[in-house]
């Protein structure tokens, strides 16, 4: 019977604009592991921890202030596929759509992972 059970595992394909992760090494690439760019990744990580335990345990108002800070985060960091989604999850917080609000604040946090995976490996094969 479990043979004809299907696990959906939804995938997201992320950019990331490393020009905007801030000084460029002597090679003229961006240092993407600069103190800057270990600063971003940790705050992000932070910001989705405290979405998703605001999500479940219904604190809209800290919901609502996180999601605003990711965005702004995300955008200085050149991960606009975060920032965008986070907007998305901030305009959803006052309505009462709270399907709608589990959905995206559910994609956020795998665009969230992703994107953050994604910028230390790129990270990492720089050393």
């Amino acid at each position: 019977m479990s043979e004809n059970v299907i696990v959906l595992c939804p995938s997201e394909v992320i950019s990331i604009e490393p020009q905007s992760l801030q000084p460029q090494n002597e090679t003229g690439l961006p240092d993407l592991f600069s103190p800057f760019a270990e600063d971003a990744v940790e705050e992000m990580v932070v910001f989705l921890a405290g979405i998703e335990a605001a999500w479940a345990s219904g604190e809209f108002k800290r919901l609502s202030t996180t999601l605003i800070n990711l965005e702004a985060q995300a955008a200085r960091a050149g991960l606009s596929d975060v920032a965008y989604v986070a907007g998305e999850a901030a305009g959803l917080v006052g309505s009462n759509d709270d399907v709608a609000l589990a959905a995206v604040v559910s994609r956020l946090v795998r665009v969230g992972e992703a994107s953050l995976a994604t910028l230390l490996e790129i990270a990492y094969r720089q050393i």
